[in-house]
């Protein structure tokens, strides 16, 4: 007897992925070999054909289920004692289609009409495999599951239905719930999402997409205790090798082109469960952590620039939500920059037996990236509830010191020898001072050693006053740039000496950034004004 279907909307997907597999299983060589799927379709009195689902989305169903279905069975292999919940299960088979052990549980999570359908689809189940009726956002459900265990979610065709909020939401619950183990499910990319609108699939059924990841290292940071350990597009995957000819070659056509090679990924995370250092900063002292996060989504990425894994270390110890300073991945690439090129100039300018004033340090790694001779005597100095935070972050060194003041403190130096020449290093400090302040503190370096260099960032007066409109870490941080040096030379420090003036704009490392940016900043470097909207100094005295 042919079973009647009564769903709508985002539910009605379900059916699509079913008609997929159901395919697939029909052909001599199928990629993912689902019989259950072919004979649930059989059985349900729907016509599949006004769906309006594609080749292309009927290979990246089968492609992806697969992938899922490898990495689980991996780690129910490794984990036989697992649980797991399969979110969003819709009429898939997938704890049928595995080797599913006798000690592990397996828990299928959707909305209620669709386990009420599924119970009736698969009236046989064994004692270790349960429905919830739930939908996954709510909370609820979740106290049902036990604890304890290795735990493998997987969430197939999920993650694009969700509000992102809802998404990071759910994924804390899951961390925070269940402690340790891994997930699986795909994401979209962000264009992906606005070109949805144009799918016959998601039209005909009323559905729509809602939240694309871009780069799914940004995760670890919106969900602390996730580690990414693999994000594979899907048309890139093995079983690419068994679909029809005309999908073989839209793959590669796709593959040829970065931004639509992942238009679908299967993400792979591991989970553990962190004690994380609680955070709270206002103002200027907030800003490091805007810094902090860009330099550890720098490291995250691809081709890393300053390779700063301390940085990226204490985002992930770190209790504090990175996403409220409005930072995106693609600010990275500034920040490192920035960051390196004071790096190299340092490592140049050390010399044996030297002092080092990393001033307005926050939480940066300069120390650790560095790594000075055992000579050189190190101070990091910042506010004192900034030295108290990094104090838990970063390890102690018998040539490294901290000193809990205020750069505008006339007693800074006080206890630091002014016997030895000094290296005075501060990344994204002047800026937000005022130019009295900026100005006497200076002073006060050249009159307390023998002799020294210093190198800083600086901003002209038109960068202060467009980043004091427009960049998301100083207006919702409340803090105000005050400083900007239209001319180093005239700073009227007697005995201080400007020996070079490098914009970043200038920096080879820009190469990284798409054609239409290296051309603007290739022109704004031609205009005196723009070329030094931000630049690094360097002093002799």
């Amino acid at each position: 007897m042919a079973e009647q279907i009564r769903l709508t909307g985002a539910q009605q997907t379900l059916l699509g992925p079913l008609h997929a597999r159901a395919l697939d299983s029909r052909r001599t060589d199928p990629v993912l070999g689902d019989d259950a799927a072919a004979q649930l379709a059989s059985r349900i009195d729907f016509d599949f054909s006004g769906l309006r689902l594609d080749s292309g989305d009927m290979m990246a169903v089968v492609l992806r289920a697969k992938e899922i279905d490898d990495r689980a069975g991996e780690f129910l292999a490794e984990h036989p004692d697992a649980v797991v919940l399969h979110l969003a299960c819709g009429l898939d088979s997938r704890a049928f289609r595995l080797d599913l052990p006798a000690e592990a549980r397996w828990f299928d999570v959707d909305l209620p009409d669709v386990v009420e359908l599924r119970d009736r689809l698969y009236p046989r189940v064994p004692d270790n495999h349960r429905t919830i009726a739930s939908s996954v956002t709510e909370t609820g459900w979740l106290d049902d599951i036990p604890t304890g265990r290795p735990t493998l979610v997987i969430a197939e065709g999920l993650t694009p239905y969700l509000s992102e909020a809802d998404g990071i939401a759910l994924l804390r619950r899951l961390v925070e719930r269940f402690g340790y183990g891994e997930m699986l499910f795909d994401v979209v990319a962000p264009w992906t999402v606005r070109a949805a609108k144009f799918s016959g699939f998601l039209r005909t059924t009323g559905a729509s997409f809602h939240w694309g990841v871009g780069d799914p290292h940004d995760l670890e940071i919106k969900v602390p205790g996730l580690h990414l350990r693999g994000a594979v597009p899907v048309t890139t995957l093995p079983g690419v090798a068994k679909v029809a000819p005309r999908d073989r070659f839209i793959a590669r056509a796709m593959n040829a082109v970065p931004p639509v090679r992942d238009a679908m990924r299967v993400v792979r995370f591991g989970f553990e469960r962190e004690s994380r250092i609680p955070v709270e900063l206002t103002g200027p002292a907030a800003t490091m952590l805007a810094t902090l996060h860009l330099r550890a989504l720098d490291n995250r990425s691809a081709e890393p620039l300053l390779h700063d894994r301390w940085a990226d270390d204490a985002v992930r110890r770190l209790d504090y939500d990175f996403t409220r300073l409005g930072m995106r991945a693609n600010n990275a690439i500034s920040v490192a920059v920035r960051a390196k090129a004071l790096d190299d100039r340092v490592r140049a300018a050390l010399r044996p037996g030297m002092t080092v004033l990393h001033l307005g340090c926050g939480l940066d790694s300069r120390f650790e990236r560095v790594n000075p001779p055992a000579d050189v005597e190190w101070y990091d100095v910042d506010q004192p509830e900034v030295i108290a935070l990094r104090e838990q972050l970063f390890p102690s060194s018998s040539n490294r010191h901290t000193t809990g003041r205020s750069v505008t403190d006339p007693d800074l130096l006080t206890g630091i020898p002014s016997d030895r020449p000094v290296l005075v290093v501060a990344e994204g400090l002047t800026m937000y001072l005022t130019e009295p302040d900026g100005l006497s503190l200076l002073r006060r370096i050249v009159a307390h050693f023998p002799s020294g260099e210093l190198l800083f960032d600086a901003f002209n007066t038109p960068s202060i006053h467009l980043n004091n409109v427009a960049n998301p870490a100083v207006t919702r941080s409340g803090s105000r740039l005050h400083w900007g040096i239209d001319d180093p030379n005239g700073l009227g420090i007697p005995g201080l000496q400007l020996v070079s003036e490098i914009s970043f704009l200038d920096a080879p490392e820009l190469a990284r950034y798409p054609l239409p940016a290296r051309l603007a900043f290739r022109a704004a470097a031609k205009v005196p004004t723009f070329n030094r909207l931000g630049r690094l100094l360097h002093y002799r005295f």
